[in-house]
């Protein structure tokens, strides 16, 4: 039986987006009867990890020191012997990435193009990912240039947001789905469920508010929603994908959580929170995928903008059915399949 090892972490710091989109490659990679294990520094999400059905091997070690936990890593990876290693953590270093390098095909998820990473296969499924021109990082490092699996095709999504049947744009808007990550960390929810409660021209949609595991004002949050009976709370969604199609649009930051609303065929408005999310969000907003709220870090006027922004979009059903067109196009949900076969395939062709 072939084997792939994830190394990848998840915690109130950095969120849940390495973890789950390493989750949904792993669930593909089940599908076609390969055998997988998750490693992770600490234990923040290994309870999420085994309920899927993985074991998962704690290192008890910083997650954003890799260097010294080498050691108890390559243990893992003598003991388990995969064919494939697939690394997702911002806090890789070159001698890390070589030292996984000997022990199997190594492959790393990227999308902020540190340097030149010493891999066998490198992965970028963000819409802008053809315009970080890697060939020419490569050649100008002198090293050599990996397999490239690269842009939106190979979005990595979860059984459930394949083979979706979508519901008619509807003439009116009702419901709006909300998500700031898993982590928020410039606590962006409270601030939206405050800004929609006090705006007269939003006070007769329903706001379905995602908050993450690592949500920092779940309890602000709760109080609010038991005196504005427009805030709904949800935690812990097992099928974010009902969900999500239970509403006529959306506001999300610009993480992985942009491509399940895409399958979904959601008109969505998104927004920055962080710098690794620009390129993402620039190309699925200049493809008319999505509109931009800009960077709620920077922008002056932002949850002005926001407001107005969800009005008129919510007042334009011309405009959603464009929106909801460009989305189904971008993201078809087989993208951790197409991934995984890659990966697996002896070939070392660019499939980019």
């Amino acid at each position: 039986m072939k084997k792939i090892l994830f190394r990848a972490d998840g915690n109130a710091q950095i969120g849940a987006g390495h973890i789950m989109r390493c989750l949904s490659l792993g669930m593909a990679a089940r599908e076609l009867g390969i055998l997988c294990k998750y490693v992770t520094a600490d234990d923040s999400f290994s309870g999420t990890i085994k309920e899927y059905g993985f074991e998962c091997e704690i290192l008890h070690t910083d997650y954003y020191d890799m260097e010294q936990e080498l050691n108890k890593c390559l243990e893992v990876i003598q003991k388990f012997q995969p064919d494939v290693i697939l690394a997702d953590s911002y806090y890789v270093t070159h001698s890390y990435l070589t030292e996984l390098k000997k022990y199997a095909k190594l492959a790393y998820i990227d999308d902020i193009k540190s340097f030149a990473y010493p891999v066998d296969v490198l992965i970028n499924y963000n819409s802008g990912a053809m315009e970080m021109n890697y060939p020419k990082l490569y050649q100008d490092s002198k090293t050599e240039l990996p397999q490239l699996i690269l842009g939106d095709h190979f979005v990595p999504l979860r059984q459930e947001f394949q083979n979706l049947k979508r519901k008619p744009v509807k003439s009116k808007v009702t419901d709006i789905f909300f998500s700031a990550g898993g982590a928020d960390p410039e606590r962006i929810a409270l601030r939206f469920a405050r800004e929609v409660v006090h705006n007269e021209q939003l006070s007769g949609y329903k706001f379905h508010l995602v908050l993450g595991a690592f949500e920092p004002d779940v309890e602000e949050i709760k109080k609010l929603a038991e005196k504005h009976t427009q805030i709904c709370i949800y935690q812990n969604v097992k099928k974010m994908s009902e969900l999500m199609q239970q509403c006529d649009m959306a506001v999300s930051a610009a993480g992985s959580t942009l491509y399940e609303l895409c399958a979904c065929g959601m008109p969505t408005i998104t927004y920055v929170l962080a710098d690794n999310q620009k390129l993402g969000e620039s190309s699925l907003c200049g493809k008319g995928v999505m509109k931009s709220a800009g960077d709620v870090r920077t922008k002056t006027g932002f949850w002005d903008d926001l407001m107005e922004m969800m009005y008129l979009l919510a007042e334009n059903c011309e405009e959603r059915q464009k929106m909801r067109e460009s989305a189904v196009r971008t993201v078809d949900g087989m993208g951790a399949e197409h991934i995984i076969k890659n990966l697996m395939s002896s070939e070392g062709k660019d499939v980019s």
